[in-house]
């Protein structure tokens, strides 16, 4: 969930492989570009042991295949009551400063008992407060309504939203696909690769603005959202010296095994509290040296958004955008772009290969 780009295998399609292939042609910097998005979860137990089977409540959640032009890559999101639309993040579908969409072709995967159901997204919603992700300032709505070209199978669970503001202190059950593994070691693609759907808790320990200041002699998190607008968890172990949010005044030593944290793989996944989406997969973030390696403590090593233990989380905070969502599925809302027909995603991307590169290597951006 919401840490960067990542490429993600399509389980019932060969266009991805290919696409991978090409974007891994096209050189390293390309490749990066499409990598440095989305989100996806690392536990404090063993990964195997959080795997969602189809039929357990969960089927709702989708996995997204977004082409653009410089490649595939993945996000998650959930099916909201219409069953015509998925909720997910802004910054899955736009650009790092937020003006233009970056989609050329979408697909949300339903994994159901007995198969897996693809459709395509029509049209795109993005909220218009979302500036992107590099003006670390003012970064707020990272929140994006995708409409399928069909309604989604009877067998995938609606979820409605949470509307209360009483999110702070609640523990949450994040569900999200993606790169797995373990909190000392931070996602293991060797071993938890992308394509599984996984689930974990986590506790909301403060609104996101309390990252924005940072701790003296530990520096700044590098991440700064408009008050009110997201929710914030730390990845623990059980330790204080682990424990990121003690270093902010806010001690608590976490959920044991049942602790999850997000990883590159899945943005836009879902956190529920009592069965409704209470947040969207956004972001993460550490204390920070002044060279911008993640403060030992909190953090168990010095690699910033590794997913390991002692770094922050963030979700938008979807009570705020309670009116937005609303509006968009009562059809009140202009959609910020139609979606063509699925097309290939090679016209382009070999001569975009050498402008791979944007703000996302000269910040921390963060996806999901």
């Amino acid at each position: 969930m919401g840490f960067g780009y990542l490429p993600k295998a399509l389980k019932t399609s060969r266009l991805r492989a290919i696409a991978q292939a090409a974007i891994l042609a096209v050189g390293a910097f390309t490749a990066l570009e499409i990598n440095h998005r989305a989100e996806a979860l690392v536990f404090a137990g063993n990964p195997n042991d959080r795997i969602v089977k189809p039929g357990t409540g969960y089927d709702g959640v989708v996995s997204l295949d977004i082409g653009t032009n410089l490649g595939a890559f993945g996000c998650s999101g959930s099916l909201l009551p219409t069953g015509l639309h998925i909720l997910t993040a802004a910054h899955c579908v736009s650009d790092d400063i937020g003006f233009n969409l970056i989609v050329n072709n979408a697909k949300a995967f339903f994994d159901l008992p007995g198969s897996t159901v693809g459709i395509d997204v029509a049209r795109i919603f993005i909220h218009p407060n979302w500036g992107g992700s590099t003006d670390f300032e003012t970064v707020e709505a990272d929140i994006a309504i995708l409409e399928l070209a069909s309604i989604a199978p009877q067998a995938a669970e609606r979820y409605d939203i949470y509307r209360n503001t009483d999110e702070v202190g609640q523990v949450g059950v994040k569900v999200g696909y993606g790169l797995s593994g373990q909190g000392n070691q931070g996602f293991d693609p060797d071993n938890f690769p992308i394509g599984t759907k996984r689930l974990g808790q986590n506790k909301y320990d403060a609104l996101g603005e309390v990252l924005n200041s940072g701790v003296p002699g530990l520096g700044k998190v590098l991440y700064n959202t408009v008050p009110g607008t997201a929710l914030a968890y730390d990845f623990d172990n059980g330790l204080p010296k682990n424990d990121a949010f003690a270093y902010l005044g806010i001690p608590d030593l976490g959920l044991g095994l049942q602790e999850v944290s997000g990883a590159y793989g899945d943005s836009g996944g879902p956190t529920f509290i009592k069965g409704l989406i209470a947040g969207v997969t956004s972001f993460g973030t550490c204390l920070n040296h002044p060279n911008n390696d993640c403060s030992i403590p909190p953090d168990i090593d010095k690699i910033p958004e590794n997913s390991t233990f002692g770094e922050f989380g963030g979700d938008t905070r979807v009570s705020t955008y309670a009116s937005y969502v609303d509006d968009v599925l009562a059809g009140k809302v202009t959609p910020t772009k139609q979606i063509p027909e699925p097309n290939t995603i090679f016209g382009t991307v070999f001569a975009l290969g050498a402008f791979g590169i944007s703000s996302r290597f000269k910040k921390k951006a963060i996806s999901s």
